[in-house]
């Protein structure tokens, strides 16, 4: 009978389970489906890998946070294996689809080809990589997350004019969509007097008669600069063959080339074999992203995307992301219903509230600025210039950055100074980069209770030119001013062709101490130091990954002994940003008075990431809590006699963890919140508090002659006890621990 009842027991409650698993499915919303079109298989497989890292580290955040109005967004891939025949034949699948718009293509070749049928589905696409003007432009349903080939084109012509200034210039270009755009593009920006075309036919997706344009480029006098306009595998191939002609000059490549695993395509050559770096030394590229003089928005998404993929991201990463935050959005503010009959509505209903992002006002935050849409559907982002340099893609030591307001300045002076270059109505910013580094010698303390802490480094700077105040920086949180003179480095030279400055500082800081979790907290303490004489359109300070030997934009090896004097920490990390102070001061100049125009300077900021050792601190701290605890929890089982001692123990055992909790809080100082330790404690005095009822109920009931219940309070008091103290350890671990 016994054996009948525990079954019937399992069985209703297994009953239950399967109901409530069932009653969640029921109601958990359909999920809004966004078709993912990309090369993931074929010659361009790399990118569509990237761009799939990406796009899904933006879903899975949105659908951490509750989706898109409670209901998860759902990514379907269609690979388009690097084929633009695949690409039209799966752009019909994906309007039969119950997906209510498109991320991608990668490829300006596969986005061309699924244009058209996704603008007669009247289904939105984004894209994050294609380039080639006329997706947008002749398609009012394909929006994109960059500038087209034609803007790119006409950046690198200015900053080869301004930045350069090397009078001959070649450019071979392949005589398809994307370089007839890049050549238009360029030759916007570029005298015609001093520029040499040479064009190479494609077919069936190879370069035909190759030889005789370069071995016409290779007989041109002079190294000048040559200058690709092709797609990335088809520039590959123009690198190689260029280089083997023993043409050594500087080679600029479009965007498609600015990604670290471009060099793929030279690996397996017996020259780069035998000596790396053949066909990458001065190879650039010009890049809407490049990662070291980016910001805290895009470290912080590199250091998400390492962790997922193991390999460091690029601009088609960034690309990929900021279109699925753009989709993401126009979701939000589409309200789709997302039903059967309303997908044709649901995809009219995010095209228009993509083609809503059309200004700042509406514009989505991005990984490098604020993202909208112009009358093309494209985002103008700006573009820099970076090269190869064992085996990195690095920012180059000059930059052009785009004055959006030039009435907010005195254009003549400016360009009197050398800061300012002019082409037409196109005004330009020459911004210097500084390599920056900062290297760890010895943390040697942590003051919490002072907000403080001292540290002993390395600060170097390497910059192109002469010191233009690039190096006149200060470090705000620096409590003694005579610990940094920018004046007086500790070394100067000459390194990799650049200007070499080396300071060493040791100092207090203050720091802002996060102590929620405390004693298992983990800290980052800043080292930032800012330049308020010049804008940062005039120098911008990026992370030196070559002087770092950087494993990658996270963290950077680490001397022995630098924080081996904390015992009470270990360290976790370094973590480099480029940063920024921002004015909104009109500084009195009527221009200003209604601009909205904000003075940036440039700034760099380090963080030292470090965990304290919270066992030993709860050796060292709580080990007399515990004992007090057993003493306490001893008294649920004194005898009748002890009745006395039932009461005063606790209450001491109070009073003597309220002098231990004051001495925990005098080491943090003034703290206007609970912390964690704080709760440890406040456990024990509730601990302490039902021990306390417990006897003073025993001794009533005892007192009332009814002695069974006695028995059966202490029993209800010791389990209650060791459960709250479990459930409390449990919780603890589960919070702070894991």
């Amino acid at each position: 009978m016994r054996r009948v009842t525990w079954l019937a027991v399992v069985a209703g409650g297994a009953l239950l389970v399967a109901a409530a698993w069932a009653a969640i499915l029921w109601a958990r919303p359909e999920p809004i489906r966004i078709a993912f079109a990309s090369s993931l298989s074929g010659t361009s497989a790399p990118i569509g890998a990237e761009s799939l890292v990406a796009t899904q580290l933006a879903i899975d955040d949105v659908n951490a946070k509750g989706g898109v109005s409670g209901r998860p967004i759902e990514l379907i891939p269609f690979d388009d294996a690097s084929d633009p025949a695949v690409a039209h034949t799966n752009a019909q699948a994906i309007a039969d689809s119950p997906c209510v718009a498109v991320l991608g293509h990668d490829l300006s070749s596969t986005s061309l080809a699924a244009g058209p049928a996704y603008k007669d589905a009247r289904i939105p696409a984004l894209t994050g990589g294609a380039a080639a003007d006329d997706l947008t432009s002749a398609n009012d349903y394909y929006f994109r997350a960059l500038s087209p080939v034609s803007a790119q084109a006409r950046s690198i012509a200015e900053h080869l004019r301004a930045v350069m200034r090397e009078p001959k210039v070649r450019l071979v270009h392949t005589r398809d969509f994307y370089g007839k755009n890049f050549v238009r593009g360029f030759a916007a920006g570029y005298p015609t007097e001093q520029l040499r075309v040479f064009g190479l036919d494609v077919a069936a997706g190879q370069i035909r008669s190759m030889d005789e344009a370069l071995d016409a480029t290779a007989q041109e006098p002079g190294p000048g600069v040559i200058v690709i306009g092709a797609a990335s595998d088809f520039s590959a191939d123009i690198v190689k063959a260029l280089r083997r002609r023993g043409i050594k000059a500087t080679i600029i490549a479009a965007q498609g080339a600015a990604r670290e695993n471009y060099l793929q395509f030279f690996t397996n050559e017996p020259e780069e074999k035998a000596h790396p770096g053949f066909f990458s030394e001065n190879l650039y590229a010009a890049s809407s992203l490049i990662f070291d003089s980016a910001g805290v928005a895009a470290q912080a998404f590199a250091a998400d995307y390492k962790a997922k993929a193991e390999t460091s991201p690029s601009w088609v990463a960034g690309g990929a992301y900021e279109a699925a935050r753009l989709m993401i959005e126009a979701l939000k503010r589409a309200a789709v219903k997302n039903r059967s009959d309303s997908k044709g509505a649901d995809r009219d209903r995010v095209r228009a509230a993509l083609a809503a992002i059309d200004g700042p006002k509406s514009a989505v935050v991005g990984l490098t600025g604020r993202l909208y849409f112009n009358a093309n559907r494209d985002i103008p982002s700006p573009i820099r210039m970076g090269f190869f340099r064992y085996g990195r893609f690095v920012t180059a030591p000059l930059q052009l950055v785009g004055i959006d307001q030039p009435n907010g300045i005195d254009l003549a002076a400016e360009r009197e100074k050398g800061h300012v270059v002019s082409f037409g109505d196109r005004h330009y910013w020459i911004q210097r980069v500084v390599y920056t580094g900062i290297d760890i010698a010895r943390l040697n303390r942590i003051d919490v209770k002072q907000g403080t802490f001292n540290v002993d480094f390395y600060l170097w700077m390497r910059f192109a030119g002469d010191d233009d105040g690039q190096t006149q920086v200060q470090f705000p949180a620096l409590l003694d001013s005579g610990a940094f003179d920018p004046a007086r480095p500790l070394q100067i030279g000459q390194e990799d062709g650049l200007n070499y400055r080396l300071y060493r500082i040791n100092g207090d800081f203050k720091a802002r101490y996060e102590l929620h979790n405390y004693p298992f907290d983990t800290q980052q303490l800043l080292l930032h130091f800012r330049n308020t004489e010049q804008r940062q359109e005039l120098v911008t300070y990026v992370i030196d990954r070559f002087g770092l030997r950087l494993a990658d934009e996270r963290s950077s090896l680490v001397e022995d002994g630098a924080y081996s004097g904390l015992e009470l920490w270990r360290f976790l990390r370094l973590r480099y940003f480029v940063d920024s102070l921002s004015s909104g001061s009109t500084l009195g100049k009527a221009a200003l008075f209604d601009s909205g125009l904000k003075t940036e300077f440039a700034g760099f900021d380090t963080v030292i990431v470090l965990r304290r050792s919270s066992g030993i601190f709860m050796l060292k701290n709580l080990l007399p809590l515990f004992l007090l605890a057993l003493v306490v929890f001893a008294t649920l089982f004194f005898p009748e006699t002890l009745f006395r001692e039932r009461v005063t123990i606790p209450v001491t055992a109070i009073l003597t963890s309220a002098v231990l909790l004051l001495a925990v809080d005098n080491q943090l100082g003034d703290v206007g919140y609970t912390v964690a330790v704080e709760k440890i404690f406040y456990v024990f005095f509730a601990l302490c508090l039902m021990t306390m009822l417990a006897g003073f109920g025993h001794e009533r009931l005892r007192h009332a002659g009814r002695k069974r219940l006695c028995a059966v309070v202490d029993r209800i008091a010791q389990v209650l006890y060791v459960g709250t103290a479990l459930a409390a350890t449990a919780s603890f671990w589960w919070r702070y621990a894991l």
